[in-house]
């Protein structure tokens, strides 16, 4: 069962990660209890030829402006299609095509596994894609941006959330940026879903001949370890990231993949502000940054008017029969005392569900502390810490912590409620 709760926030004043977003949907997930999965699955390999249809893979296009793709400016196509005579192979591919107006075009394919295919809620794989193709970029040959083949990058990998193109409104002109990791890009969560495999280019040299589709194989080891979510399922990212400002176009012929469970998976990482290296954090009634008071009259949701504060981290799902007291969040002071801080809830963020935010409550101990450290857990297993501020003790009603930086920035310090 999920609980729906929406929050508004304004993302200039929140995370960094999310800086482009002005609504979050934190998404409650209820863990219903079912049975653990008895040892380790196998590997398992799965095989899409594209001579078969579409197989359940869906296209998409990101990295570009759509207002601006008026009169067909970015001649957008994807859909199965018949192979050019010359690769002398009969049936059909999947198409994609595209020009690169916006100097940053990502075409891709993503496909979803589930437990159907044999994924494991939970679990850890590495994979292993072969990926056939047919390109006519020959290689060494230039064009505005850089080489029609050579500046276009094949990218292939998974991740445990669907990869979508999310509106980004941050800018005048409204760019699709993705919500996964496919590095590289104007905004890039590094090569978490997609890690680089190779160019485009045919390997036939420039004007050595007329151009010409040659089917082209390459085998990619996704440099991520990937976690199923909680549902079981995973998302398979396959696209090309263009440097070239003209025109792209490949016929996918196959894609192989081998899933292989690996153990330990690996550790939680705590998502921090990329402006200032600390640890991303808000209060999850206000939705205010840090400083954090213990103590608070607007918590309208706890009778014990605790502040409860959300944490953003992600390698955090759940495997089976799993409930929230797999995940642990903890505080250390500067004098290294360890302070467990209550999980109460997971939450996902939806468009960006491979990250999860963990909500905890401030114990009393951490009264007028200061600055600490926080970490979060999975299984015993810590992420690395990152420093959120507490409240200081209070003179006269002015919260003295985040005071001085309030003075700097020409911005009264916020009063603390008496």
């Amino acid at each position: 069962m999920k609980v729906l709760r929406r929050t508004v926030f304004d993302s200039t004043e929140t995370l960094g990660v999310f800086k482009r977003l002005a609504i979050i949907l934190l998404v409650v997930i209820g863990f219903a209890p079912v049975a653990l999965a008895q040892g380790t699955p196998s590997p398992m390999s799965i095989s899409f030829d594209f001579r078969n249809g579409s197989l359940g893979w869906e296209a998409g296009f990101a990295d570009y402006p759509p207002a601006t793709d008026k009169n067909d400016l970015y001649e957008l196509r994807a859909e199965i299609r018949s192979l050019p005579p010359e690769l002398g192979v009969n049936g059909t591919g999947f198409y994609i095509q595209g020009n690169n107006r916006s100097d940053d075009l990502f075409m891709f394919l993503k496909r979803r596994l589930d437990s159907a295919d044999g994924i494991v809620a939970g679990q850890t794989y590495q994979i292993t894609f072969t990926l056939v193709f047919a390109s006519a970029e020959q290689s060494g040959c230039f064009g505005v941006g850089g080489s029609p083949g050579d500046a276009v990058g094949l990218k292939a990998g998974a991740t445990p959330a669907e990869p979508i193109a999310v509106l980004d409104n941050s800018t005048p002109s409204a760019w699709l940026r993705m919500n996964v990791g496919k590095g590289g890009g104007q905004r890039d969560y590094g090569d978490l879903a997609a890690s680089g495999v190779s160019s485009i280019a045919n390997g036939i040299p420039c004007g050595s001949e007329p151009p010409k589709y040659i089917s082209i194989q390459r085998n990619h080891q996704h440099t991520s370890l990937v976690n199923a979510n909680s549902r079981g399922e995973i998302w398979l990212l396959v696209g090309t990231d263009s440097g070239y400002e003209g025109g792209t176009r490949l016929y996918y012929q196959r894609i192989d993949i081998t899933l292989t469970p690996v153990s330990p998976p690996p550790p939680p990482v705590l998502l921090t502000d990329q402006n200032t290296g600390r640890a991303a954090a808000m209060d999850s009634v206000t939705l205010l940054r840090e400083p954090f008071s213990v103590m608070s009259s607007q918590n309208f949701f706890s009778s014990d008017q605790r502040t409860r504060i959300t944490l953003f981290g992600y390698n955090l799902e759940l495997k089976n029969g799993e409930d929230l007291s797999a995940i642990t969040a903890q505080a250390e002071d500067s004098q290294h005392r360890l302070y467990t801080l209550p999980v109460e809830a997971a939450r996902e963020v939806p468009s960006f569900s491979w990250i999860t935010g963990v909500t905890v409550k401030l114990p009393d101990e951490l009264q007028g502390i200061g600055d600490v450290s926080v970490k979060l857990g999975l299984r015993g297993t810590l992420s690395r810490s990152f420093r959120i501020s507490l409240q200081k003790k209070s003179y006269n009603g002015w919260a003295i912590s985040g005071a001085a930086a309030s003075i700097q920035e020409g911005r009264k310090p916020r009063r603390t409620s008496p």
